[in-house]
């Protein structure tokens, strides 16, 4: 994990006078937003226990200091489980489908999240299955964090300066230029949109292939 102090030099000297505390908040606020539209940091969580009576589980964060924003992926033991906004379920099922119940996992069609970090199968199970679903989920710091993940300094310092930049610019003091804001906050917005293909890739290769790769 890298520190706050880590990003600061990525960020002070094109804001001469920022107090730290200020410069903190400023790349706490965009590195949240950052991964928040990226989706950049993704973690498999541990395998959820399906309990009777269960509509809905709340998920813990992967490390310390951090949210989910978005379940990006389910799977159970029959397969993956696809995703469904409540408008898709509503049109799905119009006679309702918060209360529907099925008798085993092969049965649930859709996984549905009221809000970051909880998930609701739909339908629910009547029995326990231990372990049963697993998921994938992007998450971000939360404002409490005093540490951000490496990949954020190695990778895209420079991006989350230019979010962090846009809001200092913003505040009403001496070391602002509200001149300045668009510009950076532009910079930032181009960075999360382009660059929000980076988690859902992943960051492997395909390997190469040469001339001679069909006689071995």
């Amino acid at each position: 994990m890298a520190a706050l102090a880590d990003f600061e030099r990525f960020v002070v000297p094109l804001i001469e006078g920022a107090p730290t505390p200020a410069v903190e908040d400023a790349i706490v606020d965009a590195a949240i937003e950052f991964c928040t539209r990226t989706r950049v940091l993704r973690a498999f969580l541990d395998p959820v226990t399906l309990v009777p009576g269960a509509t809905e589980y709340e998920l813990d964060p992967p490390e310390a200091d951090t949210q989910i924003v978005d379940v990006v992926a389910a799977w159970l033991p029959e397969g993956p489980v696809t995703s469904a906004t409540r408008a898709e379920l509503e049109e799905e099922f119009p006679d309702g489908w918060a209360w529907r119940q099925v008798g085993s996992t092969a049965e649930v069609q859709h996984f549905y999240c009221r809000l970051p970090g909880f998930v609701q199968l739909v339908p629910a199970v009547t029995v326990k299955a231990p372990r049963a679903l697993r998921l994938e989920v992007a998450y971000a710091p939360t404002r409490n964090a005093r540490e951000l993940h490496d990949v954020l300094l190695n990778r895209y310092a420079e991006k989350l300066a230019n979010g962090a930049l846009a809001r200092l610019h913003q505040h009403k003091a001496g070391y602002a230029d509200p001149g300045r804001a668009g510009g950076y906050q532009t910079e930032f917005d181009r960075d999360c949109n382009t660059l929000a293909d980076d988690g859902a890739r992943g960051f492997a290769k395909r390997r190469m292939r040469t001339g001679g790769d069909e006689f071995k």
